[in-house]
């Protein structure tokens, strides 16, 4: 066994949340949430501005075209995508996570979810990602006919910490209860 694959497997942990997602046809579809943001933002920047008389009404028209932007973005609601499918993590690592669902999905089906962690209050992280693995579902009470597993391919480094930490938080968790009942 590598080092990599025992660290893999340090750091897996049970987790029984919401995922949300859809299918992509192809990778390249993904958007990050906040990257349309920024691509909206640079679209304004590339727009021509009506001839100035001086400098600064032209630093106020810029101004004037962000603060409109970021106003509309704001009124937006926080999911800005519309998933159209939901499943149930089962157990989730930095690299990755498993989840059931009804659908048959080929290896290599491309998905790009919104996790909710428990203690982030709703706050979607965006992940780009591929499944690499099916099993048949082995309980025999859920509606899932599969259980995948799902590589991320793009994810941002803060997000994957966040997601470390609160692996550790649920690893101390459980040594703690461990230690209470003996």
């Amino acid at each position: 066994m590598s080092s990599n694959e025992e660290r893999r497997k340090g750091l897996r942990a049970m987790m029984p949340t919401q995922m949300l997602f859809n299918v992509l046809d192809n990778p390249n579809e993904y958007i990050r949430g906040h990257d349309s943001t920024v691509k909206r933002l640079a679209a304004l920047d590339a727009e021509p501005l009506p001839k100035p008389k001086s400098e600064s009404q032209l630093i106020l028209a810029r101004i004037d075209r962000k603060l409109s932007l970021i106003l509309s973005i704001l009124a937006e609601s926080s999911n800005r995508k519309n998933y159209m499918n939901q499943a149930i993590v089962q157990d989730i690592s930095e690299f990755g996570l498993s989840f059931g669902h009804y659908t048959d999905f080929p290896i290599g089906t491309c998905l790009e979810i919104g996790l909710v962690l428990p203690y982030t209050e709703g706050r979607l992280i965006d992940i780009l990602g591929r499944i690499v693995r099916i099993l048949p579902a082995s309980d025999v009470n859920s509606s899932d006919r599969y259980v995948y597993g799902f590589e991320f391919t793009d994810i941002l480094g803060s997000d994957q910490n966040e997601i470390v930490q609160w692996i550790f938080t649920k690893q101390r968790e459980e040594i703690r209860r461990r230690r209470e009942t003996f």
